[in-house]
């Protein structure tokens, strides 16, 4: 035991001397012994939920029962959207049994130190697709679709199941942003080619059984989420000002304050943890409609601005507020059909303290993490895929031959990914 303690501590020391760059493999035993951070929670080859630690240890099969592959009789049955309380405590995703054409969608909620999971909502008609957590842990909203699939429905239902769930809202595109207080919502709605109501912002208040909702004359660019600060104190938005698109800050009310930045087309952005910074994407190019360009980070007192990478259509703060990890993406084009095109990412790491960015991991995802990357400003509110130590973080990846598995990358840059468990899609704990 002692000499594989050494040669790992040899091998911390080596990396920690490289060149930038330059990885070297991780120790085989390093997954055991280095220091544990949250829990890890993902869907496996097989389509049932499970969860682990970074090593691989204290891992739990939460379902047993997925069939992805249609029986003879059309039978489907399977797991998506693990979604972490706050606490970290708490782990909600949905089942879908059924067939094709007619399904029954259930949102259930395990409580990982219980060792139970319970069904909190079901619908053969409302289908949840995004998962969002109420800061203080008590419900889980989400959205679902709706009958008529004209437009999408914002509900709640509590973590502890046994009640009503509650229609907060509907509208198409949707997307929203809680207060750290757990009662009051900012929204962005509609908008768009294919939107079921006028694009508008608005506050929406949870107070006992009345749900108040108040709109904004803000004008708003191009954008999805908002984004509440994480003390609760300030606001993100976009408006449009004199045909001018701007990123703007404004107070808990929705008062603006001052101007944080511009852009050409659209933009997607998110707070740092501190409080203290805010960065966003100053889209200039449309890809598919999606959000594609520099990198800026901005500082809310001065609204310094600088460069953090080109190039970008995802980005996620680690907890400390410290670094940014930020996805390029690659068109690969097929050989034999040049029009046919395989989406890789380069990961890369913007240090805020010295300036820098280092490249990671070159890689295919999955899709279903590609899902997530597109509207990555909603789900890094509700997801995460940093460790909550800021040493990791968690990847879905396909390898050269098309096998879906998850990966541990090393924050450093100077370890090479470690495979964790073969599957689609993970998230780390938030604690």
């Amino acid at each position: 035991m002692k000499k594989i303690i050494l040669f790992t501590l040899i091998a911390f020391l080596i990396s920690s001397c490289l060149p930038q760059g330059v990885q070297v493999p991780q120790s085989p035993y390093l997954s055991t012994l280095e220091r544990k951070a949250g829990l890890i929670a993902y869907i496996g080859v097989d389509g049932n939920i499970y969860v682990a630690d970074q090593g691989g240890g204290n891992s739990a099969q939460l379902t047993d029962d997925a069939v992805t592959s249609a029986d003879q009789s059309g039978a489907l049955n399977f797991y998506q959207l693990p979604t972490w309380s706050q606490d970290g405590n708490q782990l909600a995703f949905v089942g879908t049994n059924g067939t094709n054409t007619n399904a029954t969608a259930k949102l259930f909620v395990a409580n990982i130190n219980e060792g139970k999971t319970d069904e909190i909502y079901s619908s053969e008609t409302e289908h949840p697709f995004y998962l969002y957590w109420s800061p203080d842990g008590a419900n889980v909203s989400f959205l679902s679709t709706s009958v008529t699939q004209q437009t999408l429905i914002l509900q709640s239902a509590p973590a502890a199941g046994g009640g009503e769930r509650t229609i907060i809202d509907t509208g198409s595109p949707y997307y929203w942003s809680w207060a750290p207080d757990g009662r009051t919502l900012i929204t962005h709605v509609g908008g768009g080619a294919n939107a079921s109501a006028p694009e508008h912002i608005a506050f929406i208040q949870l107070k006992d059984s009345e749900i108040i909702e108040d709109g904004l004359d803000t004008v708003p660019a191009s954008f999805q989420a908002p984004a509440w600060s994480p003390d609760g104190s300030h606001i993100v938005l976009t408006r449009l000002n004199n045909d001018k698109k701007e990123l703007i800050l404004t107070d808990g009310s929705g008062t603006y304050q001052k101007t944080l930045g511009s852009f050409d087309l659209n933009t997607a952005f998110g707070w740092s943890n501190d409080n203290k910074k805010v960065a966003f994407i100053e889209g200039t190019q449309d890809i598919g409609g999606r959000i594609f360009g520099d990198l800026k980070v901005v500082d809310i007192e001065t609204t310094e601005e600088i460069t953090a990478g080109e190039n970008v259509f995802a980005f996620f703060w680690s907890p400390n507020g410290e670094k940014l990890a930020y996805f390029e993406p690659r068109f690969i084009p097929d050989e034999a059909d040049p029009t046919n095109q395989t989406l890789f990412l380069k990961l890369n790491m913007y240090d805020g303290k010295t300036g820098e960015s280092r490249e990671l991991f070159n890689y295919q995802p999955t899709e279903q993490f590609t899902n997530i990357l597109l509207y990555f400003d909603q789900y890094q509110k509700s997801n995460t895929i940093w460790s909550p130590d800021n040493n990791n973080m968690v990847l879905s990846f396909l390898d050269p031959d098309g096998n879906p598995g998850i990966a541990i990358v090393a924050a450093s840059g100077q370890l090479e990914p470690r495979f964790l468990a073969q599957g689609y899609l993970a998230f780390w704990s938030w604690k």
